[in-house]
C-alpha cells in the first residue's frame, strides 16, 4: 500500500508541474488566436481538433507499441515542449498564422499526456485505495494549475502573452524527470499478450459496455463544454475589445481562481463521496448541478452567470468527474487503460469540442446567430448525459465497479 502511495503521489506531482505550464499557454493561446482571427474563429479552429487528435493518437499508439508506456511518455512530453517552444519563436518573429497552431497544439497535448499519468496510475491502484486516493492525486495535480493561473494573473500584463508560451514549454521538463523516475520506481505495466491486434484500442468499445457508455457521456460532456466556454469567450471578447494583455490577465485569474477552489473539492469532497456515497449517485450529481447553474444562465444571461456556469463545469470536470471515471478503468486490461482510455479521454474529450464546433461553423455561414443558441444546447446535453447515468450505471455494476 505504501508502494501505491507513492507511486500516485509522485506522477500527480509530474502531473502538477504539466498543469502549471498549461495554465500559461491556455489562456495565451485562447486570447492571442482572437486578437489575431477574432472570437468568431474559434469555432472554426476547434473544427479541425478531430483530426489532429486523431493523428495524434495513431502517432501515440504507433510509439507505445515500438518503445513502450516509459518511454512513450517521455518521447511526447519532450515533443510537446519542443513544438511550444517552436510556436513561441514564431511568436515573438510576429506571425500570426502560428496561432491557430498553438491552439490546437494545447487542446492536443494536456489531455495526450495527463491521460498517460492517469493510465499509469490506475495500473498500480487497486480499486479500493482508487476510490481514496483519486480525490487527493486530483487535488496535488491542480495545485499545479492553481498555481500555473495566478502567475498568469500577475506576469501576463506585464511580461506579454508571448512569454506565456515560452513558460509552458519549460514546465514540461520536470514532468518529464519525475514521470520517469516515477516508472522506475513502480515498475512498468506489461502489455496483456493477444490483446493488442486492434492497435488504436477501438475493440474494447464492443466488448465493454461500460467504456462504450462512458464514450458518449464525454462527447456530451465536451459538447456541454464548448457552447458554454464560446459563450464565455464571446461576452470576454466585448468587455476587453483592443486589451489582449488585460484579457490574458482576467482569463488567468480566472482559471487560478478555479483551480484553487476546486482544492477543496479534490482533497475533501471526493474522498467523502466516492468512499460514503457511492459511484453510481456521484456520476448522477455532476449533470444535475449543471442543469441548475445553465438553466440560472439562460435565466439571467450575463458574464457573471455564464462564467459561473462554465466556472461550475470545471470545477467538477477537473474533480469529481475525473476521479469517478478514473476508477472505472482501474481493473481493466492493459490496451483497454492504455489504448481505449486514449480514444475516450483524448479523440472522444476533443473531438466532442470539435464536432460541436463543425456543426456551429455550418450554422454560422448560414446566417444563424449559433450564439444566441448556445446555452439551450447546453442545457440539452446536460439532460442527455444525466439519462445516460443510468445504463452506464447499470452495466458498470454488473462489472462490480460500482460496488
Amino acid at each position: 500500500m505504501n508502494s501505491e502511495y507513492k507511486v500516485a503521489g509522485l506522477m500527480a506531482i509530474a502531473a502538477a508541474f504539466t498543469l502549471t505550464g498549461y495554465e500559461f499557454v491556455r489562456s495565451a493561446a485562447t486570447v492571442l488566436f482572437k486578437s489575431a482571427y477574432g472570437a468568431e474563429n474559434l469555432p472554426l479552429v476547434m473544427a479541425l481538433m478531430p483530426v489532429v487528435v486523431l493523428l495524434g493518437l495513431a502517432i501515440y499508439n504507433k510509439i507505445l507499441s515500438i518503445l513502450g508506456p516509459r518511454r512513450t511518455l517521455i518521447v511526447t512530453s519532450l515533443g510537446s515542449s519542443l513544438i511550444i517552444f517552436s510556436c513561441y519563436l514564431l511568436l515573438i518573429n510576429g506571425s500570426k498564422a502560428v496561432t491557430p497552431f498553438l491552439y490546437l497544439t494545447k487542446e492536443l497535448y494536456i489531455v495526450l499526456l495527463i491521460e498517460q499519468y492517469w493510465s499509469y496510475i490506475n495500473s498500480t491502484l487497486s480499486p479500493k485505495n482508487a476510490k481514496k486516493l483519486n480525490g487527493p492525486i486530483t487535488g496535488i495535480a491542480g495545485l499545479g494549475g492553481a498555481l500555473g493561473g495566478t502567475l498568469v494573473g500577475v506576469m501576463a500584463g506585464t511580461w506579454g502573452s508571448e512569454t506565456m508560451v515560452l513558460i509552458a514549454a519549460l514546465f514540461l521538463l520536470p514532468a518529464v524527470l519525475v514521470s520517469n523516475y516515477t516508472y522506475r520506481l513502480g515498475g512498468e505495466p506489461i502489455n496483456d499478450p493477444g490483446n493488442s491486434s486492434d492497435q488504436m484500442g477501438w475493440h474494447w468499445l464492443k466488448r465493454n459496455p461500460t467504456l462504450a457508455y462512458l464514450l458518449v457521456v464525454v462527447l456530451l460532456s465536451q459538447l456541454l463544454s464548448v457552447v458554454l466556454d464560446l459563450k464565455f469567450q464571446s461576452l470576454l471578447s466585448i468587455e476587453f475589445a483592443g486589451r489582449v494583455d488585460d484579457e490574458t490577465a482576467f482569463q488567468g485569474w480566472f482559471w487560478g481562481t478555479l483551480n484553487s477552489s476546486v482544492l477543496i473539492l479534490q482533497f475533501v469532497i471526493v474522498p467523502l463521496l466516492l468512499s460514503f456515497v457511492g459511484l453510481r449517485w456521484t456520476h448522477f450529481l455532476m449533470p444535475s448541478i449543471h442543469l441548475f447553474a445553465i438553466g440560472y444562465a439562460v435565466y439571467d444571461p450575463s458574464i457573471f452567470s455564464v462564467g459561473l456556469a462554465f466556472f461550475l463545469f470545471k470545477a467538477f470536470d477537473y474533480s469529481l468527474f475525473r476521479a469517478a471515471k478514473e476508477v472505472l478503468y482501474v481493473p481493466l486490461s492493459f490496451d483497454e487503460r492504455y489504448r481505449t482510455k486514449q480514444i475516450i479521454d483524448v479523440f472522444a474529450y476533443r473531438t466532442g469540442k470539435g464536432a460541436s464546433s463543425v456543426v456551429i461553423v455550418i450554422l454560422q455561414r448560414a446566417g444563424v446567430l449559433v450564439n444566441n443558441y448556445f446555452l439551450a444546447a447546453g442545457l440539452a446535453a446536460a439532460l442527455l448525459w444525466l439519462a445516460l447515468i443510468f445504463p452506464l450505471s447499470k452495466y458498470a455494476e454488473k462489472n462490480h465497479d460500482y460496488d
